[in-house]
């Protein structure tokens, strides 16, 4: 994505502070989407991300990053297990100094990185879901919005701010992380915490990344537990010379509606055109009454039209065990600047 300088100041006769750059950055997307049920809509979306970074004298950097949507939205309204793009119950900027989705803060050191707000936690972290695998995304993410899709695991089972400090080491990544569960005094909450572990391996042009992380959740998140629910997962992917990738990922859940989760992403590039290729599969809980297992694909092609402009197609499909399958497919242009 394209940066635009819009200010630098160097603060030389201020003691600790080196310099501090403000960049600016965009993206538009603009197209035709369809949701199982539905006539076909226009769809357009303006994000705008403010990026902000400093350093010490002493090589401490920090930052900071906010991101503006029109659409002011941190979440989309589920239709038949197939989420509305564009549709939302919240704001992005709340005004709550406890709850600032969209926003992010850092400082970075010797000691690794500690980010707080919207990050990830650190499953999510050291997880390569099989959504990000190769994927050049569409303008609805109708790829990675199917029912059998999981995407941040556990993040934002309460207020979504979190805390997270990650190291890296070569090859090796390490990540704690917190999620604050509102200040809220009820019974079964608490602060929800995740660890992860990260190791890539270089295979003469071929880099192969194992990721391997736990969570629980602030609260419980599931109709009949009264436990926090919690998840093991681990991913492997590989990205080869070829332009081939591929990736898949095991979760454990416990406490929740769901038993597992399995999944499996492909992607290739050559030249101007990406394609990727997602499948994904809850299996029930036997201790939730009415359950069913939940599985799902998604499909996204992209040609790069240069300068920025990008052709987008999505395609998701959801289909629960004994139910009726719901789709959702975009066509569009996405402009970065």
């Amino acid at each position: 994505m394209k940066k635009i300088l819009i200010a630098s100041t160097a603060l030389v006769s201020t003691a600790g502070v080196a310099a501090a750059d403000v960049a600016l950055s965009g993206r538009a997307e603009m197209g035709i989407y369809q949701v199982s049920g539905t006539d076909a809509q226009f769809f357009t979306d303006i994000d705008v991300t403010f990026t902000m970074s400093g350093e010490t004298d002493n090589g401490l950097t920090f930052g900071a990053s906010v991101d503006l949507d029109e659409g002011g939205g941190t979440d989309n309204v589920q239709a038949g297990g197939v989420t509305l793009p564009g549709v939302s119950t919240q704001n992005r900027a709340t005004g709550d100094n406890s709850d600032d989705g969209g926003a992010t803060i850092f400082v970075s050191g010797a000691f690794g990185t500690v980010t707080m707000g919207d990050t990830d936690g650190a499953l999510d972290w050291a997880m390569t879901e099989a959504g990000n695998v190769g994927n050049p995304g569409s303008i609805a993410d109708d790829e990675t919005s199917h029912g059998g899709y999981l995407g941040a695991y556990l993040d934002g089972a309460n207020d979504g701010q979190i805390l997270r400090w990650d190291y890296t080491s070569g090859a090796f990544g390490v990540a704690v992380s917190l999620e604050d569960d509102n200040g809220s005094k009820a019974a079964n909450t608490d602060v929800g915490y995740a660890v992860g572990f990260k190791y890539a391996l270089d295979l003469s042009g071929t880099t192969v990344n194992f990721g391997l992380g736990y969570q629980k959740a602030a609260g419980a998140i599931a109709a009949g537990f009264t436990d926090q629910g919690s998840a093991t997962g681990v991913s492997v992917s590989a990205s080869f010379a070829n332009g081939l990738s591929a990736g898949m990922t095991y979760t454990d859940m416990s406490d929740m509606a769901n038993d597992k989760h399995y999944s499996l992403g492909l992607g290739y590039t050559t030249g101007a055109i990406s394609v990727h290729a997602n499948y994904g599969k809850y299996t029930d809980n036997a201790a939730v009454a009415g359950g069913a297992d939940v599985k799902g694909y998604g499909l996204a092609a992209a040609y790069d039209l240069g300068g920025g402009a990008v052709v987008h197609f999505g395609y998701g499909a959801s289909k629960p065990t004994g139910g009726v399958t719901t789709k959702s497919a975009s066509l569009g242009l996405g402009l970065s600047f």
